[in-house]
């Protein structure tokens, strides 16, 4: 009877062991960044995901791409995570944040990524704050890559958002600093008191 009991409680256990393994598998998601353009050149974005109680257990990878093209760009955005506190478990984990260009054809990895900077605070399961900055980028195929846990049975939900500015190119800065010296000058001529002015022109 107790070989039956030990068979049995032995299955109950090895099934169970099973149905969590089943349900911690890796979620990969891959999606287009959808992008409002700002008028000047650049655009902005929102995106994020969320996470039902089902996948409790998962690790996930959201990849969000973007295509730049032209000049070069500056890049920043900012990520946080709400989640259902589940006793003693922070539900939603965010892993890692970054930046990256690819080749679209072999979606190979071309150069370093940008890591991105966990600002998360202190505290008992604070909630999940990161930041990611580029600055002088070229144009081409980008992708941002959230790495997280889904930890505990409530699921969760994380939000970002991304800015993208062009960098004046080198002759447009020329151009800006001519305009500002003439400025310079011709606001220091106003300021000369005119009879000083006719005994300058005079030596």
């Amino acid at each position: 009877m107790k070989l039956k009991s030990f068979v049995l409680s032995s299955l109950v256990a090895g099934a169970a062991f099973v149905a969590q393994g089943a349900s911690a598998q890796a979620i990969d998601r891959t999606v287009p960044l959808l992008t409002v353009a700002d008028g000047v050149g650049g655009f902005n974005a929102n995106f994020g995901d969320s996470f039902a109680a089902s996948t409790a257990g998962s690790a996930f990878t959201d990849i969000f791409t973007f295509n730049v093209s032209g000049q070069p760009f500056d890049a920043a955005g900012s990520l946080t995570s709400s989640y259902l506190d589940t006793p003693l478990t922070k539900d939603l984990l965010i892993t890692s944040l970054s930046l990256y260009r690819y080749d679209p054809a072999t979606n190979q990895v071309l150069g370093n990524a940008i890591s991105g900077i966990n600002n998360t605070g202190f505290g008992q399961h604070p909630v999940d704050a990161w930041s990611i900055e580029g600055f002088g980028l070229q144009g081409g195929y980008y992708a941002l890559r959230v790495d997280g846990l889904v930890v505990g049975a409530g699921g969760g939900a994380f939000g970002a958002d991304f800015t993208i500015s062009p960098v004046p190119e080198p002759q447009t800065w020329g151009m800006l600093l001519a305009g500002l010296g003439l400025l310079g000058v011709t606001a220091l001529r106003h300021r000369t008191p005119a009879p000083l002015r006719s005994r300058l022109r005079k030596a």
